[in-house]
């Protein structure tokens, strides 16, 4: 069930406030995505972006310090601006393939489509928009609980995926159609635990990522953990952390899962966006764990 309490909405304002914030506050990013030769792009929102080539070396991109960021495979926005539609970002230089762009306050991502999708989040106006290259904006739909996307990804047949927090004890992964038609996949239930993230809950979802067979695969950053969601909506979790890293975005490339993790930082520090540091974890096919890039400051 959907909460409209005030306690919920007090921890929604805190989870955006601190966790995805404004421009003015510290909180790790969720954006990581990966070109078709294999190279690894991650934010960091204490620095900008960084890249981790197929030797494992890692080479920073200037960039601005926003907090989501999706590939655009075949460069359908490699012409835009290097700003463009007063929350965008291209990354990559104009004209380059792939095109990276980041979103200052909105989960995005480029679907199949070719088309720019975002989660305008702002309470009393949350929907989900359709940004064509020619600048084109659109509603695929609007609901409430759109105030409350955490996460968002596409799937092997076009369609949308979120992850949403309108119920803070059962984050909801959902699935939305091209035609607007939405649908709910899986609920996750955190437990709850001493060893949790400083200003999250136990259910609290961020990025996610669908493969081509249609199992989706989420950070699970209340819980320290990354699930495995069947396309029947059964949940596995296929890492768990401890304390001082959680996930925050995940990402597939020939069937190895690629997490983004960030390193907790003390209660004084929460502001400082520096003293958040990223790394890049592996979970290979054999189900073997490797550290592929930590950031160092």
């Amino acid at each position: 069930m959907e909460r409209s309490t005030s306690a919920v909405k007090a921890f929604v304002i805190l989870m955006f406030s601190v966790l995805f914030g404004t421009s003015a506050m510290a909180h790790p990013g969720s954006g990581i995505v990966i070109d078709i030769y294999g190279q690894i792009y991650f934010t960091d929102t204490g620095k900008g972006v960084w890249k981790i080539d197929t030797n494992g070396n890692l080479t920073y991109l200037p960039a601005s310090r926003f907090h989501w960021m999706t590939i655009d495979a075949a460069g359908h926005f490699a012409t835009s601006p290097k700003n463009f539609g007063e929350y965008f970002e291209r990354i990559t230089s104009q004209n380059a393939k792939p095109a990276l762009i980041m979103c200052s306050d909105f989960p995005l991502v480029v679907a199949n489509d070719g088309n720019i999708y975002y989660a305008d989040t702002r309470h009393g106006s949350a929907k989900i928009i359709r940004r064509t290259p020619a600048g084109k904006e659109s509603v695929l739909t609007s609901d409430k609980i759109f105030e409350f996307i955490s996460g968002i990804a596409v799937g092997p047949d076009g369609s949308l995926y979120i992850t949403e927090a309108s119920n803070a004890n059962g984050n909801t992964i959902r699935k939305i159609t091209m035609n607007g038609t939405m649908s709910i996949v899986a609920t996750f239930v955190g437990k709850s635990g001493k060893d949790l993230p400083l200003e999250t809950t136990p259910s609290y979802c961020r990025g996610l990522v669908v493969d081509s067979l249609g199992s989706i695969y989420v950070a699970a950053t209340g819980s320290r953990g990354v699930l495995k969601i069947s396309p029947s909506g059964a949940i596995s979790n296929i890492l768990q952390e401890s304390s001082p890293w959680t996930a925050t975005g995940v990402a597939i490339f020939h069937g190895e899962v690629y997490v983004l993790e960030w390193h907790d930082v003390t209660a004084e520090n929460l502001e400082v966006r520096t003293a958040y540091i990223p790394r890049v974890r592996k979970i290979g096919s054999d189900g073997k764990i490797t550290t592929i890039a930590t950031v160092s400051r």
